[in-house]
């Protein structure tokens, strides 16, 4: 099965022009709580409506440009602080631990009180396009991605997704594209719960406002209690399409920021119920309230992926801008802002080989794509160095932060999972190297940065030999555990540094690592 370049390019475009048709037919809704009948765009679209869900995929979009495909968690953080100027949530949250020196995936835990929210999973198109018939590779970006803001169900949706997005370029069976999905993520999290609850459902032949009942009662979303019961708008005044809506008392009151779950269930039922209509099947996710752009945004994505470009009805493209007005970016040249959506797509397009070189054979019109054999999971499709297993990265729980450098790959475990400190009480890390090059090496770890009478378990320098990887992951790392106890705390702010050489090399390296006194 191979992905012909002309093929390929239809479906990056109608991937963003889905993106952005179910962004605009939302936005009006965004967290508001209601049961809709729309079937249309509900608010003046001949020009461009801004949208967060895609600004910000236009950031990695200017990391991949620049940095190429080894991107990781502290290279997409370091875009992220340069360019996204949205500090409410989850964003700003993130934002603000990784210029305190907190590194990823640390940045998305701490003091995140909307770390299971929507914010990351929206913006998984970039992964999917870029690693299109390999879901297992857009799986890692998408997890490099998502705990730069997000832990726990708000990453669990982004790599759901992304699987999904991915696959959907070689894969059109819905049947199959779902449990794809499934594989990569933990099967009891609250993603996967709701989503096998909206599969149940259809399956049972619940209509879509029983479906979403059933899930919001089962997975409570605060997004739809920001704005409260819709009442309508300046821009979008009540009418029979989208009445005055009353409370539902049996809708429990959800967990500040605990979204995700319940948004992916919506974006099944629109998917599910609409029956292979796109027109439908947006509408129908944005019917179910909460945050309609995204959920709506998301499967306009996912059909654009399925159907190509000419798959979207023509009445909806010409009805909205492909022009793109972004709201949460500091646009420079380096980030150069494409203008229009197609513009975007040629410049994605461009980087697939760069991304996805073992998937890309040249030719003399482009391109072909050859997938995975194996879309879901299998140990043969992991290359080493390439990428990660992400079901590794998730089973971690956001306490294991990652440092990338050509000769090996370093890995800090926080035991407890915070990077805060107190008097008196020991701190422990567990330190992994791993090998990158086919060469045995010694690399000796010093730690510098810590006060001299602060007690460091095992003292300050140890050296580690490192095998060449050889055909058997579990040999070519070496681990130890760093514990230290503070005392006589006097700042709010200590940084420890690893410096890392390997013998014979002059390079060092280092990895720094932040603690802030207190709770």
């Amino acid at each position: 099965m191979k992905l012909l370049f002309s093929d390929y390019r239809k479906k990056v475009k109608g991937c963003f022009l889905g993106k952005n048709i179910g962004g605009t037919l939302g936005a009006p809704f965004e967290c508001f709580r209601g049961v809709y009948e729309i079937d249309r765009f509900m608010q003046d679209v001949s020009q461009p409506v801004p949208n967060d869900d895609l600004d910000l995929q236009l950031v990695w979009l200017s990391a991949v440009e620049h940095e190429g495909k080894n991107l990781d968690s502290h290279i997409l953080g370091e875009y992220w602080e340069n360019y996204v100027s949205a500090v409410i949530s989850e964003y700003g949250t993130g934002k603000n631990n990784f210029q305190m020196g907190i590194c990823p995936p640390l940045t998305g835990v701490m003091r995140n009180e909307n770390r299971n929210s929507n914010g990351a999973w929206i913006r998984t198109e970039i992964w999917a396009c870029l690693a299109a018939g390999n879901p297992a590779l857009a799986a890692n970006y998408a997890y490099y991605d998502a705990c730069v803001d997000h832990a726990e169900e708000g990453v669990f949706s982004a790599v759901f997704l992304a699987a999904v997005e991915a696959a959907a370029f070689f894969e059109h069976d819905r049947e199959k594209l779902i449990p794809i999905g499934l594989s990569y993520i933990p099967q009891d999290c609250a993603v996967a719960g709701a989503v096998k609850l909206v599969l149940e459902r259809y399956a049972a032949g619940d209509d879509w406002k029983a479906a979403r009942k059933k899930l919001l009662m089962t997975y409570p979303s605060s997004f739809g209690e920001i704005g409260g019961e819709w009442k309508g708008t300046a821009l979008v005044p009540a009418c029979p399409a989208c009445p005055v809506q009353e409370r539902d008392p049996d809708l429990p009151k959800a967990q500040h920021g605990y979204d995700a779950p319940a948004s992916v269930g919506i974006v099944l039922i629109g998917w599910l119920w609409g029956e292979g209509d796109f027109g439908r099947s947006i509408c129908l996710a944005v019917n179910c309230g909460e945050d309609t752009d995204c959920t709506a945004g998301t499967l306009g994505a996912l059909l654009g992926i399925l159907g190509g470009e000419e798959a979207i009805p023509s009445d909806w493209r010409q009805a909205c801008s492909e022009k793109i007005a972004i709201c949460t970016l500091r646009p420079d040249l380096l980030l150069d802002v494409p203008a229009t959506i197609d513009e975007l797509c040629e410049r994605v397009v461009r980087q697939f080989p760069v991304v996805s070189s073992r998937a890309c054979r040249m030719t003399e019109h482009g391109f072909e794509i050859e997938p995975n054999k194996n879309l879901c999971y299998s140990e043969s499709e992991f290359y080493p160095y390439q990428q990660e297993d992400c079901r590794e990265l998730l089973s971690e729980q956001g306490r294991t932060a990652r440092f990338h450098f050509r000769p090996y790959t370093v890995k800090v475990t926080f035991e407890d999972g915070t990077a805060n400190i107190a008097e008196g009480r020991e701190k422990r890390l567990f330190v992994t190297v791993c090998n990158r090059l086919y060469l045995p090496q010694f690399v000796t770890v010093r730690l510098t940065g810590l006060p001299e009478e602060w007690p460091v378990a095992g003292g300050r320098e140890r050296c580690l030999g490192l095998e060449h990887w050889h055909g058997s992951q579990k040999e070519w790392g070496q681990s130890f555990s760093l514990s230290f106890t503070p005392t006589g705390l006097q700042q709010g702010k200590y940084v420890l540094t690893l410096q890392l050489s390997a013998n014979g090399r002059g390079e060092k390296n280092h990895v720094d690592l932040t603690f802030l006194s207190g709770e």
